[in-house]
């Protein structure tokens, strides 16, 4: 546990007083230095519970006691020291105060310290006052009802001296802040300061500064006869103060308007411009004040009067308010967008760059709220924009189109068109700066121009999003661009160009060939829309940034397009065409990542052209499931990465293979994977990181085998790719052509010792993980991700087993072969059980995805088809055996307590969408029960439908579901004890038939696998209420157990973008788990501890929703006749602690040890429940 600021509060203060006693001046300085952080620290904490205070051998006031002695001791240094020390000491008030006032500071005698500090004022210089009255203004929590200070406060103000004024000001301000009457006075004392003409004019500057109260005061001055100097100093703390408050904000836009007039000189017009724009910036545009801004605004856009910069400003105000994260577009009828629209084209036309960029960011902006928001809205300005361009010097931009230009398509082409010409423009200037230095076709462009470069892609991307017919139109036109920026840099400079992209090639940099990645916190799989060093060197290249950022917004949109299925097939040509761009002109393109993951792109959209045309041609089948990563699909896919992995290996592009492993594993390409890891492992075998390639390699291995189990006849292809050296130059892709005929897959049964191999492979692969030199707190996702994979092949392992010793008994009774009840009974327990197993391994998948609540989107959706799956399974394995038609002719068997077959069901109804009604109809048609009438307080994950695979789990479902009802409906026809083992004959073949569709399926690892950093989670400690107890955890029997808890919060704040609102926390105990010995395993990650925190998030989730429907007022509650549990609510703090207090009713426990398990959530404002990973154990109490 972190020490709390009051267990060290009497060594500060010991130390603090010793380093002001040595004679050494630089020791006295470091005592300083250290002391205003720990007076911080202690004025801000808490007041710590007497027992967690005690258990550091504190009192729970020492930190407040300790704070008044080092303060007390820094005023009587400050009035016996020289003015050199002086200062110092006023350093580290300032340090401690951060802004205004020292936060909760306390003194019992506040005039001893006052009058300490007031003895320096009356007798020292005028630098000796300045110092004193500044000390005043850090203690202003202690001195603003003290008459003497405010005296001097106001008496300092009239001073001669501009430093002593500054000093004052300060000091008002702080005392200001925290006293209401006396605000009023310095109001009017300001007022007369800086309308003073005898006032310096670094006096009137601070005036003007320092007080945060210049409200009406402050208008009248800004518009008194002040020299424009002071207004736009002025008027900016206006505006910086209206930028916080919704009161004031209509007021002082109003303000800054009136200095848009024509009586206003141009500098003031410039700063009222930079004023709105300061306020505009955080998007707290507030209704209707918008439309009087709106307005005004729009005409100054053409008004020649206006200088570039202030029409520049006036463009990017109104692109603020309208368009930003908090719109208020939504607000304006058609006709007022309209004129917007025609406004932002007429900038199109401007000679700033910047207004161009602005006019686009509106057009784009405008039109993808409006299909997001008013969809039905008619715009007639939108249905005529042209966005007509006046031509620039250079590249032309009168670029042509395959893409057709007709009806709806007109907009979106008229739309890129801009956006892309824009870049020309950008390009043509570069190239016009740096034409007289630079002779080559290597320009560089600077961090401006890139940033802006950027911007431009982003906003093709957004386009993309909302109207996915526009990716083949920007990338039609930006392979244009390339081409004719390519032909204009060749045609001139040819042989210099040739010659420097050869050096560029043979020079490998270092940093190429080895991955350093720091063990302690990783994002490997972050990648923004920017630049890549090829060559190590600072500076990137203008063609190769238009390159990488055209490969990478081909990447993007072909993801977006995975989700938008009406698209999809539009891309395939074009990427075709980027490649072969790539292949002729961008040579040092073709080793990267980026370009692998569009080789893959090309891969997919070949793949789903013809999906889809073999699909509408056989139309659709009840048969079979509509899938769309078929094995054909699988293996073309892992032929074509195979062949660039090779490629990327030989040329030891390591960093580069690295990424495309990883692309390979949350694509289910396990093979390459598994071929990428094995190189890597070998070439840094005496790594620092030699034990997670391992991990890797071991983990892909075990997949590779299960997938290849399955289809035995796709190793032949695979091998024989990976000993053939191709040639790059043919289509890399093609590979499909050669798989396109359908891979026939293997029985199931008899693999069931080969499933063991793999399960204990996986393990391997967790085992390399526990070995690392690292703290296993970086890698607990990483481990127990793994460890759930392994207990789903337990799981099938086991159903197989079943599978394989009851289905030929089945199948021979047909022949009338009598079979015993115990048998069939024992086959009924048998997939009970692991229809259990597979349900908790949902919810321990749903409690993953919880748990992490950094975890990007694309990752949670992964870990959701997951726990889907395993739920279908689940709900597949228990009512593949229909009990209604056994039972009449078996005894029935005693099944556990936890299972029943609604609970499965109400389980696997959570996760289906609530749109198909048709499945969900099917489903209720296996229990009488209502939905609405289970009980289940398990918060599951809802797998979202957006991308292939996805969508192939929901159509696997929906074929499960409906061919479960048929074989149901056929078997309630027959009566007799054959048509009983007929049934269970059916559901077995039923069942081994989902496992094999379910298997070819891939299975992918989340984007969140690869980063490796300390995970989130919290640490609780436990310490006994009772003051007679004193640290020891015991208890009397018959007696409850009092606790007084500390829950830290370790990475929650920093990493999490969620907004805490409560912490709650379970804590259990049962009275058959009693321990011999006190143990802790608070470091090491145990698979059974994940178990024990499902079971227990459940019940705290539980009465997480009792508590916020205020169903119950009880705090602990026995949930089982031998384990009791608690409940506490913390606040969450800035400081990462909190405090509370709960009753464990052990009155029934008999003597001995036991320990506490624990678990604990949080709830942020929107009311969404994420779970915490507890960082240690709980504590082990006596009963005695």
């Amino acid at each position: 546990m972190e020490r709390i600021p009051a267990a060290s509060a009497m060594d500060w203060s010991v130390e603090l007083d010793r380093g002001l006693r040595s004679r050494h001046h630089v020791t006295r300085v470091h005592a300083l230095e250290a002391a205003g952080p720990r007076l911080r620290q202690l004025c801000a904490s808490s007041t710590a519970p007497a027992p967690v205070a005690s258990a550091f051998g504190a009192l729970p006031a020492e930190a407040r006691l300790f704070a008044e002695t080092m303060l007390l001791r820094l005023a009587t240094e400050f009035r016996n020291a020289d003015g050199a020390l002086r200062a110092r000491i006023v350093r580290t008030l300032l340090a401690a105060t951060g802004s205004g006032g020292l936060a909760g500071a306390r003194v019992a005698e506040p005039e001893q310290l006052l009058r300490r500090v007031k003895a320096v004022y009356d007798t020292g210089s005028v630098r000796d006052r300045a110092l004193a009255l500044r000390v005043f203004g850090c203690l202003a929590g202690i001195a603003k009802d003290s008459v003497h200070v405010r005296s001097l406060i106001l008496s300092s103000l009239g001073a001669s001296s501009a430093v002593e004024v500054k000093a004052a000001l300060f000091a008002a301000g702080c005392v200001c802040h925290l006293s209401e009457d006396f605000s009023c006075i310095i109001l009017v004392v300001l007022r007369g300061l800086i309308c003073s003409r005898s006032s310096e004019p670094q006096v009137i500057m601070a005036a003007i500064k320092a007080f945060s109260k210049l409200d009406s005061v402050g208008k009248q001055m800004v518009l008194g006869a002040l020299e424009d100097v002071f207004k736009a100093e002025m008027l900016s703390v206006l505006s910086r103060l209206a930028s916080r408050s919704t009161i004031l904000f209509s007021d002082q836009v109003e303000l800054v308007l009136l200095f848009l007039g024509h009586d206003s000189s141009p500098s003031m017009k410039a700063v009222a411009l930079k004023c709105l724009r300061f306020m505009c910036r955080r998007n707290t545009c507030h209704f209707p004040v918008v439309r009087t801004v709106f307005g005004i605004l729009l005409p100054l856009i053409d008004d020649e009067d206006f200088p570039l910069e202030c029409r520049s400003d006036i463009l990017r105000i109104l692109q603020k308010m309208l368009c930003g994260s908090a719109p208020t577009i939504h607000h304006f009828n058609g006709s007022e967008i309209s004129d917007l629209v025609l406004a932002a084209e007429s900038s199109l036309r401007s000679s700033s760059l910047e207004m161009q960029g602005t006019a686009i960011e509106i057009l784009v902006e405008i039109f993808c709220i409006l299909r997001q928001a008013r969809p039905d809205l008619s715009i007639p300005a939108l249905k005529d924009a042209s966005f007509a361009y006046i031509e620039h010097q250079g590249i032309s931009n009168n670029m042509s189109s395959t893409c057709e230009e007709n009806g709806k398509d007109r907009l979106l082409y008229n739309m890129m068109t801009a956006i892309v010409d824009h870049s020309v423009s950008l390009v043509n200037q570069v190239n016009r700066n740096e034409s007289k230095e630079v002779t080559s076709r290597n320009i560089c462009m600077s961090s401006e121009s890139n940033k802006d470069l950027k911007a431009l892609f982003g906003l093709m991307l957004k386009v993309v999003t909302c109207y996915p017919s526009a990716a083949a139109v920007a990338l039609d036109k930006l392979i244009f661009l390339l081409e004719e920026l390519v032909q204009t840099n060749d045609s001139d400079h040819s042989d210099v160009a040739l010659e420097e992209l050869n050096a560029s090639n043979g020079n490998v940099d270092s940093s190429t060939t080895h991955i350093k990645v720091p063990c302690n916190q990783t994002d490997i799989d972050e990648v923004e829309l920017g630049s890549t060093e090829i060559n190590g060197k600072k500076k990137e290249y203008l063609i190769r940034d238009l390159i990488h950022c055209t490969i990478k917004f081909a990447n993007a949109c072909h993801n977006i397009l995975c989700i938008k299925s009406s698209a999809r097939h539009n891309l395939h040509d074009i990427i075709k065409r980027l490649i072969k761009y790539l292949q002729q002109n961008a040579s040092e393109y073709w080793s990267t990542y980026e370009t692998f993951h569009l080789i893959m792109c090309a891969c997919i959209a070949c793949s789903t052209c013809k999906i889809r045309d073999g699909n509408q041609e056989l139309g659709d089948s009840k048969e079979e499931p509509n899938i769309f990563v078929t094995p054909s699909v699988w293996i073309a896919q892992e032929l074509c990465a195979l062949r660039m992995a090779k490629m990327l290996i030989r040329k030891q592009k390591y960093w580069e293979a690295y990424r495309s492993s990883m692309y390979c594993c949350r694509e289910g390409l396990w093979f390459t994977a598994s071929f990428v890891f094995r190189k890597l492992a070998d070439a840094f075998e005496l790594g620092s990181f030699s034990f997670w390639f391992k991990s890797l390699l071991l983990f892909s291995a075990g997949e590779i085998e299960m997938k290849l189990l399955l289809f035995p006849s796709a190793t032949i292809k695979l091998v024989a790719e990976l000993k053939t050296d191709g040639d790059l130059s043919e289509d890399l892709y093609s590979a499909e052509a050669d798989a396109d005929s359908s891979l026939s897959g293997s029985e199931l049964h008899g693999c069931q010792a080969k499933f063991t191999g793999i399960c204990s492979r996986t393990f391997l692969a967790n085992d390399a993980l526990a070995s690392s030199a690292c703290s296993d707190r970086e890698f607990r996702f990483q481990r127990w991700f793994i460890s759930l994979r392994s207990s789903f092949v337990e799981v099938l392992t086991d159903v197989l087993g079943s599978l394989t010793a009851h289905s030929p008994l089945y199948e021979a009774g047909g022949d009338h072969v009598t079979i015993s009840g115990e048998l069939i009974n024992n086959h009924i327990l048998a997939l009970v059980h692991c229809s259990l197993r597979l349900s908790d391994l949902a919810k321990s998948y749903d409690l993953l995805a919880a748990t992490h609540m950094d975890m990007d989107r694309q990752s949670f959706t992964s870990i959701a088809r997951l726990a889907f799956m395993c739920s279908l399974l689940a709900f597949c394995t228990a009512f593949s055996v229909d009990f209604s038609t056994v039972s009449s002719h078996v005894e029935p068997c005693k099944l556990p307590k936890r299972f029943s077959h609604a609970s499965i069901l109400q389980d696997l109804h959570g996760r289906v969408d609530g749109v198909d009604t048709e499945s969900i109809s099917q489903l209720r048609q296996f229990v009488s029960t209502s939905f609405d009438e289970l009980d289940s307080f398990w918060s599951s994950t809802r797998m979202s439908c957006s991308g292939n695979l996805e969508n192939d789990s929901y159509s696997l479902y929906q074929f499960t579901v409906a061919s479960l009802l048929r074989i149901r409906g056929n078997t309630k026809e027959t009566r007799n004890g054959e048509g009983c083992l007929s049934a269970l004959h059916g559901g077995s073949q039923f069942l081994c038939s989902i496992l094999q569709k379910f298997m070819a399926l891939p299975f992918v690892v989340p984007k969140y696998f690869f980063r490796v950093r300390p995970c989130l989670g919290v640490e609780l400690y436990m310490f006994n209420s009772s003051p007679a107890k004193g640290r020891k955890m015991s208890v009397e029997p018959g007696f409850q157990l009092s606790l007084t808890l500390c829950m830290q919060w370790k990475r929650v704040l920093d990493r999490a973008s969620i907004r805490l609102m409560k912490l709650y926390c379970i804590l259990s105990a049962s009275s058959a788990s009693c321990l011999d010995a006190a143990g802790t395993r608070s470091n090491q990650f145990d698979k059974h501890k994940t178990t024990e925190m499902v079971e227990l998030n459940t019940k705290l989730l539980q009465y997480i929703k009792n508590d916020l429907r205020k169903g119950r007022d009880e705090k602990s509650c026995h949930t089982a006749t031998d384990m009791v549990t608690a409940f506490a609510c913390f606040e969450p703090a800035g400081s990462g602690q909190g405090f509370s207090s709960c009753l464990l009713n052990v009155s029934s426990f008999p003597e001995g040890s036991y320990q506490i398990k624990w678990h604990a959530c949080c709830v942020d404002e929107n009311g969404s429940y994420f779970s915490l990973l507890p960082l240690n154990d709980g504590a082990v109490f006596c009963v005695q």
